[in-house]
């Protein structure tokens, strides 16, 4: 009998029990967050909200991605969802905010893509450290969705995958993009309207960050009977990419066109409400046609309620705003940016 929590998938059935070697990386994270916060706390102002800003935007990304992998060990008390570690999401929140803050401190003038070059290099680096670490200690293993993709191919002295070295950068890419756009608001910087959207800009960096994030959730859903020349990458079709590019695309520019006097929060919730509603509907329609198959770990989450008067399970229901409230904060804080910059030039 189903219930509202009910889940037969390995990110509910797991051992929770922690071994010494765990509660002391457990403990070694919640003296490196109280460092990290007290030198933040020097050389930023309202660090809190900002690091809350960051975890928000960690929690997103795992809640809807963790079917991908298992974070097991940790201790029944550290977790929030599933096995979305409340511990493991303030250790990846220091590690960005930290790198973001010290590069905003001492390389303030340098151009925003250089800076977000920067970021992610950093960034990158402690990610794998921290997934070194996780993999090694036997808390984070992997779907069996995901090691099939992964082949066997390991980097042998850290033995984490290689993907790894993909994936770690396109998360850290779009929480970044999240949390730059928010600081925006917290920062209560002054944003001026968009008055002419650069198009093509705004289309290809919403192209970059659907595209790489479709191919690095690509183990969870299966996009079937498309035609066999519009697959770009096993079964990530160009045409299902470039259906969700265009919904985020037109909300973005529909928002900023027809809203312009809207502060940054209104516009925010605007877009994902434009895109939600466009997306539920055809969500729904890619399932019961068959094209849009969600993997066993997927699946095995699923509780078995559906939004009335749709085929859309809760889940996935959930999973769409979180899913565009990440691509969306990137897309809209270049916007921003081309619209800066062209109003200082």
């Amino acid at each position: 009998m189903n219930t509202l929590f009910y889940c037969n998938s390995a990110a509910c059935h797991f051992d929770k029990t922690p071994a010494a070697s765990i509660i002391f990386f457990e403990f070694f994270i919640f003296v490196g967050v109280l460092l990290s916060l007290y030198f933040l706390s020097k050389i930023e102002k309202r660090i809190l909200l900002k690091f809350l800003t960051v975890a928000v935007g960690i929690f997103i990304f795992e809640s809807f991605t963790h079917p991908l992998w298992v974070n097991a060990h940790l201790g029944s008390w550290a977790y929030m969802y599933r096995d979305v570690s409340w511990v493991l999401t303030i250790g990846w929140t220091a590690l960005v905010l930290v790198p973001v803050s010290v590069i905003d401190k001492f390389y303030g003038r340098l151009e925003e893509w250089k800076r977000f070059i920067m970021y992610l290099f950093s960034i990158t680096f402690l990610g794998v450290l921290g997934e070194t670490a996780v993999v090694n200690l036997g808390i984070r293993s992997y779907a069996p969705e995901t090691i099939e993709l992964i082949s066997g191919r390991y980097i042998s002295l850290l033995n984490i995958p290689w993907d790894a070295l993909y994936y770690t950068p396109v998360f850290m890419a779009l929480v970044v993009g999240f949390y730059k756009y928010w600081e925006l608001v917290i920062n209560k910087d002054l944003v001026a309207p968009v008055k002419k959207v650069k198009w093509l800009k705004t289309l290809l960096i919403t192209a970059l960050g659907v595209l790489l994030f479709e191919i690095m959730i690509e183990p969870m859903v299966i996009n079937a009977g498309l035609p066999s020349w519009s697959y770009i990458y096993r079964d990530v079709s160009f045409l299902m990419t470039g259906g969700w590019i265009l919904i985020i695309w037109l909300a973005v520019i529909l928002v900023n066109k027809v809203f312009i006097q809207f502060n940054l929060v209104e516009k925010f919730l605007g877009y994902i409400a434009v895109a939600t509603i466009i997306t539920m509907p055809i969500e729904s329609w890619l399932i019961v046609s068959g094209i849009r198959q969600y993997g066993p770990s997927a699946t095995g989450n699923f509780s078995g309620y559906h939004i009335p008067l749709t085929n859309v399970p809760v889940e996935i229901a959930f999973a769409i705003p979180f899913y565009l409230a990440l691509i969306i904060a990137f897309v809209s804080y270049w916007v921003f940016q081309f619209n800066r910059k062209k109003q200082i030039s």
